[in-house]
């Protein structure tokens, strides 16, 4: 049985943890048979997995940037992310857990002192264009870089009071160790939906906040949800009026993080985790037992 995960062009913290929480959830479970492909952490339920391949899904998402797959006897459903999962795909919410991250509850909960008032977790893409780092930097906030190791960023996440967090995982995993958290509305309209699934599951009420880009290109594509390859032409005036845009706009998401930090932060019920990880430990033993490791 061979762990699936979404790998992009960058390390991401969220597609990772699955190689660092789901060998200790499942032990001595894994190899590079890919006749079974495990889905876990991340919106990983999509319609192009291969259909002679067995899909064992537990607590993973659709996440809407496929279609929704074709569920057929080649799909083995133990549990999902969350009720918009269940929907899209046509299941009962009896299916529902949360997002199998939420396990670093029981496997990961090392604790640590708390070094930083606040933290900040950009979306990886974010960080390719946004200067993060300058803004963190103005707003006296930790910068958590998504790509960084696994181990580097749940060390982060532990050590902070509060986490500001534009990454799905960020926030999960918080939730999940008991850090309060800040949701900032995704600047890519496409990471929107899954938010909404893994929060339904937690019986989260949530409401991120629009906070100002660092960059003139997560600017444009927060307002326009198109790309901004135009700001890579040689055109002398568009070189210069992309560098003064990207020489000011740090200084207005210093700000912008800064209005975020006196937001209350938000955690979800210590009952509804409690149901979230029992659901997920059930789902774990099913697939134990039917798998017979």
């Amino acid at each position: 049985m061979k762990l699936y995960y979404y790998r992009s062009t960058a390390p991401n913290f969220g597609d990772d943890l699955n190689n660092v929480l789901m060998p200790k959830v499942f032990p001595r479970f894994f190899d590079e048979d890919d006749l079974t492909l495990f889905l876990a952490i991340g919106s990983v339920l999509f319609d192009h997995h291969p259909q002679q391949a067995l899909k064992v899904v537990f607590g993973s998402g659709f996440g809407q940037y496929t279609a929704a797959p074709r569920l057929d006897d080649r799909w083995k459903l133990y549990c999902v992310r969350g009720p918009l999962t269940a929907q899209a795909l046509g299941l009962d919410e009896r299916l529902v857990a949360a997002d199998a991250a939420v396990l670093v509850n029981r496997h990961l909960r090392d604790e640590v002192p708390k070094r930083f008032k606040f933290s900040y977790i950009p979306h990886w893409q974010s960080l390719l264009n946004g200067n993060w780092p300058k803004a963190c930097e103005l707003a006296n906030v930790e910068l958590i870089d998504p790509r960084w190791p696994v181990d580097r960023v749940l060390e982060m996440i532990r050590a902070s009071n509060t986490v500001i967090t534009e990454a799905m995982h960020g926030a999960i995993v918080a939730d999940a160790l008991r850090v309060p958290w800040v949701p900032v509305l995704p600047f890519h309209r496409s990471h929107r939906f899954k938010w909404s699934d893994w929060a339904g599951a937690l019986m989260i009420d949530l409401k991120p906040y629009a906070t100002f880009p660092a960059t003139l290109h997560d600017l444009w594509v927060s307002k326009t949800g198109r790309d901004g390859n135009w700001m890579s032409s040689k055109n002398g005036l568009v070189q210069l009026a992309v560098g003064a845009a990207n020489n000011v706009l740090p200084h207005i998401a210093a700000r912008g993080l800064q209005r975020l930090s006196e937001m209350e932060p938000v955690l979800s019920s210590d009952v509804a985790l409690a149901k979230a990880v029992s659901k997920l430990e059930d789902a774990a033993d099913r697939i134990r037992r039917d798998f017979h490791r």
